[in-house]
């Protein structure tokens, strides 16, 4: 009786569904049929019986309404579900937290035109994490696994750290195509701080033409080779010889960087010669600084010597990329009579203004040297010294260098005794065991 029971009442919900089914069918055809335009709502409201159907034709739906619906209409019902999972695990603002969390995924290509790509994402370590400490948000790594190679995109967002993490893990799980992609203004904020990373150089070189965007390298202003300038090595010299010579800042600017080798200098200052005929004029010298590493020596040997004295004080101060050759021709013809003379001679300006050439000089030379002209000395040219020379400073000399120099002087004595004291006593160790040997032959 009781397997009879609940069988009438299973056939009697299916048919109370059924006749409802097609009830609700029949009503929705004739909402279609009466207003077309109506709103879902109110298409509900008509359903169930909320509305009498006899008003349909004056419902008045707005533009806004209109274009919500059929936004939520075009939506994928996966993502809806997703976003309406994410909202009741993380909150209405878990987007924010997320700092890249995005649907749309686009990038603007070389056209200027935006290009939807379904595989590119913006990596975040903040996606799916809700803790805080002290009412702050912690800073994450995105997982490598979730950073794909060529599919990445930077979004700039408050969170300075957050986004500074997400860069890091661009530069480094990703390739030189998710770098250019890469916000220029961003680039040239992080110029330093991406100086510092340890990645492959064809990812930092990228940086560069994520800067130029698309644009002729003679078009590059003296202000965003400023904000460029601890990425500025990693250009090879023909890209560097592009900029606009002419300009006097760009130049001063490329003679003045440190770290460019002699090649990179050498294209530069040929480049230069040719744009311009009066490179040999004091004024111009002045401005090449590191450049004259690049000239021929037998074009300097042309330039008349008091050219040589009007000269400014750092032009040899950062000759670094010169070779010892260069630097002793410079300082001979510094040291002629016309000159500056011989050491004996010189003054605190005259040795600070030979800078750098000063690695050349012999110990005799050095020790020459008047006491009070070691005032002359910078730290940076005494670190560059060798101790073959220093070693010959006399205790009066010492007195007038400055507090950083005589430092600097201490160190690199100690670490040269020291140095001798191990090969001496390196050197006596096998000494013993041969003579013994010998004294066993014979």
């Amino acid at each position: 009786m009781l397997l009879i029971h609940a069988l009438i009442l299973l056939l009697q919900s299916h048919f109370v569904s059924f006749t409802f089914l097609k009830d609700i069918d029949k009503r929705c055809n004739e909402i279609k049929r009466i207003s077309p335009n109506a709103h879902y709502e109110e298409q509900l409201k008509i359903i169930f019986g909320m509305t009498n159907t006899r008003n349909v034709t004056n419902i008045t739906v707005s533009s806004e309404d209109r274009a919500k619906f059929n936004r939520n209409k075009s939506k994928d019902s996966l993502e809806l579900f997703e976003k309406t999972i994410m909202d009741l695990l993380y909150g209405e603002k878990w987007k924010e937290r997320a700092e890249g969390y995005s649907f749309q995924k686009k990038e603007v290509g070389s056209d200027g035109q935006v290009h939807h790509d379904a595989l590119l994402q913006y990596p975040s370590g903040q996606v799916r994490r809700s803790e805080l400490f002290f009412n702050r948000s912690a800073v994450h790594l995105p997982p490598s696994d979730f950073t794909p190679a060529g599919q990445n995109l930077l979004k700039i967002t408050n969170d300075y750290m957050q986004t500074a993490v997400n860069a890091f893990a661009i530069f480094v799980y990703g390739n030189v195509n998710d770098i250019y992609r890469l916000p220029p203004d961003y680039v040239l904020r992080s110029a330093r701080t991406i100086a510092m990373l340890q990645i492959p150089l064809e990812k930092l070189v990228a940086t560069w033409y994520v800067v130029k965007q698309d644009r002729p390298t003679s078009t590059i202003s003296y202000r965003v080779l400023e904000l460029y300038r601890p990425l500025f090595k990693h250009l090879s010299g023909r890209e560097m010889a592009k900029l606009n010579l002419s300009d006097e800042r760009i130049v001063y600017y490329i003679g003045t960087h440190l770290d460019l080798n002699r090649h990179q200098v050498g294209v530069i200052a040929n480049r230069y010669i040719e744009l311009n005929p009066n490179w040999t004029k004091p004024k111009y010298l002045n401005l090449m600084n590191n450049l004259l590493c690049g000239i021929a020596l037998p074009l300097m040997r042309n330039i008349q010597e008091t050219t040589y004295l009007q000269l400014s004080s750092q032009v040899f101060s950062h000759i670094r990329a010169c070779d010892p050759l260069q630097k002793r021709f410079y300082l001979g013809k510094m040291t002629r009579s016309q000159v500056y003379g011989k050491s004996f001679s010189w003054g605190a300006r005259d040795v600070s203004h030979l800078g750098l050439l000063l690695m050349e000089l012999d110990g005799t030379d050095f020790s020459a040297i008047k006491p009070k002209a070691m005032s002359g000395f910078t730290p940076h040219v005494l670190q560059e010294m060798p101790v073959s020379t220093l070693k010959h400073i006399t205790k009066a000399q010492t007195r007038y260098l400055s507090h950083k120099c005589q430092i600097l002087l201490a160190k690199k004595l100690k670490m040269y005794e020291e140095d001798q004291l191990f090969t001496f006593s390196s050197a006596s160790f096998i000494a013993i065991p041969i003579y013994i040997i010998l004294i066993l032959i014979l």
